[in-house]
């Protein structure tokens, strides 16, 4: 790649309505290094969270790959080629998947693992090591773009299942999941199915939206937000809130605190998404960080773990091919159009943005 393929898309990080296509010139590797030429990413409203909440007391994501003063490069997951490499043991057209920013090119000091590698780069030692893990990739197959899509957003789904399950054994009858058109929720629902627990799963969701969830199959009942109060649960209720709204997490919890078994705030879907919850009625609410909660589930279970979640993502990637349709888009213009159709809520549940820059 030639120092005039090489730039970098860079938002004011407090005005991300403010953005700037700037030029790169080709890296001079330290030894141990590589340069990977990004070959394509996915846009999730993960993408939009990471710059919303990009200079977060928690995770500073902007601080992952910075840009210049007061700009910087918003995080994406997707796959890189390696395109120059001074590490002995990484060859050149090597493919990996992985936390990549938001431009044409990223330099990794990479360590190696069984799966791929670890990026060991200093100035991202801050982050959870799940973002700085990267699995290496073969072949190029029919699934490469729905697992880019739903690769970063699976693992909350799996993990969020292994939730209600446990609390329906417990005696849990009902969960009420908002932000029910968002894939981690699709995927939330859709392998309680595979699973078969007995429960009965509302989806709440946008009226705009409503057929479209209805139609996948995997919720008991769907309803828009302005019908919330007709709902009505089938005894004690486990509450998954995917938006981060605290219009919605109140008055969720505040209809059934007296049947809430356990509450779990899981994403920031919605425009209006706040970090810190608040007051909420019922349950102490739980805040479900997926990378944590995942490491934890692979040290206590092992390659048992790792076989349960491989096997039913490659399930979910495949059968996501009956209601996700993939969009493609090009090079610095399309990929800030498609941010910002994020960033407004325009961008349709029933279709996924996978980006070449």
């Amino acid at each position: 790649m030639s120092d005039v393929d090489r730039w970098d898309l860079v938002f004011r990080r407090d005005d991300l309505s403010v953005s700037e296509v700037r030029s790169a010139t080709a890296p001079e590797l330290k030894p141990g290094e590589i340069s990977l030429a990004i070959e394509k990413f996915g846009m999730t409203t993960n993408n939009a969270t990471y710059g919303r909440f990009g200079d977060d007391v928690v995770i500073a994501f902007w601080n992952a790959f910075p840009g210049p003063e007061g700009y910087g490069r918003v995080p994406v997951w997707g796959v890189a080629t390696v395109e120059d490499s001074l590490h002995p043991d990484i060859e050149v057209g090597t493919r990996y998947f992985g936390f990549l920013p938001m431009g044409s090119h990223h330099v990794v000091a990479p360590q190696l693992t069984p799966q791929g590698f670890f990026d060991a780069t200093p100035i991202r030692d801050f982050l959870h090591p799940w973002y700085r893990t990267y699995q290496f990739l073969e072949g190029n197959e029919g699934l490469d773009d729905r697992r880019t899509l739903l690769r970063p957003v699976y693992p909350a789904s799996f993990n969020l299942a292994d939730f209600v399950e446990r609390k329906a054994a417990e005696g849990s009858r009902s969960v009420i999941v908002t932000g029910a058109s968002s894939k981690v929720a699709i995927g939330l629902a859709e392998e309680l199915v595979a699973r078969e627990v007995d429960i009965e799963t509302i989806g709440i969701t946008a009226e705009g939206h409503l057929g479209f969830v209805e139609d996948l199959g995997f919720y008991s009942s769907v309803v828009s937000y302005d019908d919330l109060a007709t709902v009505t649960t089938a005894g004690p209720t486990i509450f998954v809130d995917v938006t981060g709204s605290p219009k919605w997490r109140t008055a969720v919890c505040a209809q059934f605190a007296d049947q809430l078994s356990a509450t779990a705030l899981v994403g920031f879907a919605h425009s209006d998404a706040a970090v810190l919850p608040p007051e909420l009625a019922g349950p102490e609410p739980e805040v479900f960080f997926t990378p944590a909660i995942e490491m934890e589930a692979i040290a206590n279970e092992g390659s048992g773990y790792v076989d349960r979640y491989n096997k039913s993502e490659e399930r979910f990637a495949r059968e996501a091919g009956s209601w996700l349709s993939i969009r493609h888009g090009q090079g610095p213009s399309q990929i800030l159009s498609a941010f910002r159709a994020l960033l407004s809520g325009a961008q349709s549940p029933s279709t996924g943005v996978i980006l070449h820059p």
